[in-house]
């Protein structure tokens, strides 16, 4: 299995109004997750774990029978910076299935590949999004996600 390590970031108030306002705020320590993300080109659907939802005070919806969070904000280390990719909240391909148990904590499917045209390169061991190069990382066991950052920027409660 291929992981990639990211960051998933919950934006609140004026912090989520656009792409400029989201980089402002990660510069000012707004609150994140570092994950381990699974790359799953067998899946027709992305998953994320209900705990980390929780912990992120996401709130998602029901759709045609199952818990669906329409955005998600993640961002990868490129060249030592963290490079953000948003998601439109109105594209279906975007939406993550929140259950309680995935393969890790993130699940990106073929649908959140394809939007990205994500490249996997194995003689290189990554993947490529928007030209950008991320290095596959270790298998390790997925089953928790790891807070790293105690600021109380944009109201997320520690």
């Amino acid at each position: 299995m291929a992981y990639i390590e990211c960051k998933v970031w919950h934006f609140q108030g004026d912090d989520d109004i656009d792409l400029k306002s989201r980089h402002e705020a990660i510069k000012a320590g707004c609150r994140f997750y570092t994950i381990k993300a699974l790359i799953d080109t067998s899946s027709k659907e992305n998953f994320i774990r209900r705990s980390l939802v929780d912990k992120l005070e996401m709130e998602y919806t029901e759709y045609k029978e199952k818990n669906r969070l329409e955005c998600l904000d993640l961002s990868f280390r490129y060249k030592g910076k963290d490079r953000l990719v948003s998601t439109n909240g109105d594209d279906v391909f975007n939406d993550f299935v929140v259950i309680e148990k995935p393969k890790a904590d993130l699940v990106l499917g073929l649908p959140w590949l394809w939007l990205r045209e994500a490249k996997i390169d194995m003689e290189k061991q990554g993947l490529t999004i928007y030209g950008d190069f991320m290095p596959f990382c270790e298998e390790t066991d997925s089953s928790e996600s790891k807070e790293t950052n105690d600021s109380n920027h944009a109201g997320l409660k520690q």
